[in-house]
């Protein structure tokens, strides 16, 4: 017996019979989600990949189940981009500064602890400023 061949593209009768979506609902998706871009021939047949289905599957369960608008469905999948990106990245940060700029994973540590120290000075100083001019208002016109 021969092994069955996996189907790597599909179209978009296949795809809209077996989510049970219309047809056209997918090409609406497609324009307001530029994450769904599937495949298309010469004559502009559309070809999905299971990528593009797990897509679909989930802007469905936004969109239809959870009754988000395109435009927030659209930030949600953005920012699951976004945090799965990041989480692909799985050098530290100085390292991957490091590799970047040149300069030793060391020397970018100390610069990056100058600079939280300088950044909790300029809080406080911030604070300081925020409270000197709530006890006088006159202060602002003293400064000009």
């Amino acid at each position: 017996m021969k092994p069955t061949i996996e189907k790597r593209y599909f179209t978009i009768t296949e795809v809209s019979k077996e989510l049970d979506v219309k047809p056209s609902m997918l090409r609406y998706w497609e324009k307001e989600f530029r994450q769904l871009n599937p495949r298309t021939n010469s004559r502009g047949k559309r070809y999905y990949t299971r990528k593009d289905i797990e897509l679909i599957v989930e802007i469905h369960r936004l969109v239809k189940e959870q009754r988000f608008t395109i435009d927030g469905a659209r930030k949600v999948l953005d920012r699951g981009a976004a945090v799965q990106a990041a989480a692909e990245t799985s050098a530290p940060a100085s390292q991957q500064a490091s590799a970047a700029t040149g300069l030793p994973a060391r020397e970018i540590d100390e610069v990056a602890k100058r600079l939280e120290a300088l950044k909790a000075q300029l809080l406080s100083l911030k604070g300081a400023s925020a409270s000197a001019v709530a006890h006088n208002p006159e202060s602002l016109t003293q400064a000009w």
